[in-house]
C-alpha cells in the first residue's frame, strides 16, 4: 500500500499519520527522513529507554537530584539533540522541522516521557536562538552541541521563562502587561545585568545554555520583555534546587537563581524590548504541537500497555472479551487519531515557514563560506550587530507574515490543549479499567497517569491555550508580530 521501501515500522507511521502518506506520494526523500528519524527513536526506546525507565522514575521518587546521563549519552548516537538544528550547522532540521519533532516525540514518550522530555526541553531550549534574529550563535552554540553530540558528550539546552510569581502571566501580552514579574535585566556597560529568580526549568540543572526571558523594567513588563542566551558558567548563576515532582520525573525541574550575573551585549537574542513576539509566542506557535504529541505519546504508552492487561487470561478469561473493554479500547484509539490529525496539521502548518526558512537557498549559501570564517570574531560581531540581526529577521519576514505567525500559534494552542486533555481521558480510563491489579501493565499506566497531567499545565495551561485560541483565531484580538529587520530600542 505504501511502497516497499518502507520498513514495517515505517508503514505503521504511515498508518497513524494518513496526511504524511499523501504528502509522501510529492516529497518521499522528505517524509522518508521523517520516518528515519522515529526508526532511531524506537530503537532508542527499545535498547536503552524502556528497560530503565520504571527503575528510573522510582529511583527519582526516592532521590529527586538523581538524573541518569547514560541514557542521554546513549541519545547522542541517534542525534536526538541535533533534531532541532538547521542542516547548514549539521543538524536534522530540513523541511519538516517542527513535523519530525513532534513525530520524534511521541515516538520517545510512548515508552518514557520523563526520558523523551529531556530532548523536547532541549529543543524548546533551542528555539530562541531559530527565532530571535540570533544566527550568530548558531556557530557557537548550536556547533558545539552537534560536534559534541557526534563525540558522545551530551550539550543540553534549556528554556526559562516561568517565574516563582509569573507563571501563565509570562506566556500572553494582556497578562504580561499586568504580571508581577520578579527578575530583572538592567543596563550596564557592554551589556546587562541580571537578578532574579526563574522556577520550573526543564534542564535546567543539566543545561549548559539557558536561553531565558526577563523585563528591562519590571514596571512595564511587557514592553521590555527581552530574551538572553545564558551560559551555566557565567558568574552569579546557580541552581539552588530541583523539584519533587508527580511525573515525568526523568526531566529536572529546576530553580535557577540569578545575582548580579553579567550577560554580554552579544547574548541579546534579538532586540530589546521585542521579547514577547519572538521569545515567547513565535516560540509557542512551533513548541505547543510537540506538547500535544508527548501527550499523545504518553496515551499511547497507557493505551499500549492496557491492550496488553485485557489480552492476558485472569480467573479464567481475558478482558478483552468484554464488550465495554473494546469500547474503550475504540474510545481511546480514535481520541489518538483525534491529537494526530490536530498536532500534525499545526506542525505542517509551521514548516510551511519554518522549513523553508532553514532551507532557503539565502540561508544555505551562508553555510558554504568556511566556518572559520563564519565563526571568526569580525563575522561574530557583525551578526550579533542591530544589521545582522536584521538581515535575519528580514529572512523571516520574507517567508512568513503576521498572520501566517498567528495562525501558527491558534492550531498549536488547539492542538495543545485538545490532546493533553485527551491523554488524561485515556489514561485515566484505562487505570480505571484496571482497577487493583499489580501486574507491570498496571506500574506503566499508573507513570503514565501520572506524567500526562503535566502536559495540561506546561507551554501555558490548558485555559491560557483555550484563551490564546479564542484571541488568536476567533475573536481576532492578538497579532504576532514577527520582528521587523530594524526596531529601535525601547530603553
Amino acid at each position: 500500500m505504501f511502497g516497499p521501501v518502507l520498513s514495517e515500522r515505517g508503514k505503521r507511521v504511515m498508518e497513524d499519520y494518513p496526511t504524511l502518506a499523501a504528502l509522501r506520494q510529492h516529497d518521499r526523500r522528505g517524509i522518508d527522513r521523517i520516518i528515519k528519524v522515529v526508526e532511531d527513536c524506537t530503537e532508542f526506546n527499545r535498547r536503552y529507554a524502556g528497560p530503565i525507565a520504571l527503575e528510573v522514575d522510582e529511583r527519582i521518587g526516592r532521590d529527586p537530584d538523581y538524573f541518569n546521563w547514560d541514557v542521554i549519552k546513549a541519545g547522542c548516537q541517534y542525534r536526538l539533540l541535533s533534531i532541532p538544528i538547521p542542516e547548514g550547522v549539521g543538524g536534522l532540521a530540513g523541511r519538516y522541522p517542527v513535523t519530525t519533532a513532534v513525530l520524534a516525540l511521541e515516538e520517545l514518550c510512548s515508552t518514557c516521557s520523563g526520558i523523551g522530555v529531556v530532548f523536547g526541553a532541549h529543543s524548546l531550549g533551542v528555539l530562541p536562538l531559530l527565532t530571535s534574529g540570533a544566527m550568530a550563535h548558531w556557530d557557537t552554540v548550536l556547533h558545539e552541541i552537534v560536534t559534541e553530540e557526534k563525540k558522545g558528550n551530551p550539550v543540553i539546552m534549556a528554556y526559562a521563562i516561568t517565574e516563582p510569581s509569573a507563571g501563565t502571566d509570562v506566556e500572553e501580552p494582556e497578562f504580561l502587561a499586568v504580571g508581577k514579574i520578579g527578575m530583572e535585566a538592567k543596563r550596564t556597560k557592554g551589556g546587562y545585568v541580571l537578578n532574579g529568580r526563574k522556577c520550573f526549568i526543564s534542564n535546567g540543572r543539566e543545561a549548559k545554555y539557558i536561553t531565558l526571558t526577563a523585563a528591562l523594567d519590571r514596571n512595564r513588563p511587557l514592553e521590555t520583555w527581552t530574551t538572553f542566551l545564558i551560559d551555566r558558567d557565567m558568574p552569579g548563576y546557580s541552581t539552588p534546587r530541583v523539584e519533587i515532582k508527580m511525573g515525568q520525573r526523568a526531566t529536572h525541574a529546576t530553580e535557577l537563581l540569578f545575582e548580579d550575573v553579567f550577560v554580554p551585549d552579544s547574548h541579546v537574542l534579538g532586540y530589546p524590548g521585542d521579547g514577547m513576539s519572538n521569545g515567547i509566542l513565535m516560540v509557542m506557535a512551533a513548541s505547543r504541537s510537540p506538547i500535544a504529541a508527548i501527550a499523545t505519546g504518553i496515551a499511547r504508552g497507557a493505551y499500549e500497555h492496557f491492550l496488553a492487561w485485557a489480552h492476558t487470561t485472569r480467573n479464567g478469561h481475558k478482558p478483552i472479551e468484554e464488550e465495554r473493554i473494546c469500547m474503550a479500547a475504540a474510545d481511546m484509539n480514535a481520541m489518538m487519531a483525534q491529537n494526530r490529525s490536530l498536532f500534525v496539521n499545526a506542525a505542517l502548518a509551521a514548516d510551511s515557514a519554518f522549513g523553508k526558512i532553514f532551507t532557503s537557498p539565502l540561508i544555505k549559501s551562508t553555510y558554504l563560506t568556511p566556518r572559520p570564517i563564519r565563526a571568526s570574531k569580525p563575522v561574530f560581531s557583525l551578526l550579533t550587530s542591530k544589521y545582522g540581526k536584521a538581515f535575519v529577521n528580514g529572512v523571516f519576514r520574507f517567508f512568513v507574515s503576521d498572520e501566517d505567525m498567528t495562525y501558527f500559534l491558534a492550531m498549536a494552542s488547539m492542538a495543545k490543549f485538545a490532546s493533553s486533555d485527551n491523554a488524561m481521558r485515556i489514561t485515566s480510563r484505562a487505570l480505571e479499567l484496571m482497577g487493583a491489579d499489580d501486574s507491570e501493565h498496571r506500574r506503566w499506566v499508573e507513570k503514565c497517569f501520572r506524567d500526562a497531567k503535566l502536559t495540561q499545565i506546561y507551554e501555558g495551561t490548558n485555559q491560557l491555550n483555550r484563551l490564546c485560541l479564542y484571541a488568536s483565531h476567533i475573536s481576532r484580538e492578538l497579532t504576532v508580530e514577527v520582528p521587523h529587520p530594524f526596531k529601535a530600542e525601547v530603553i
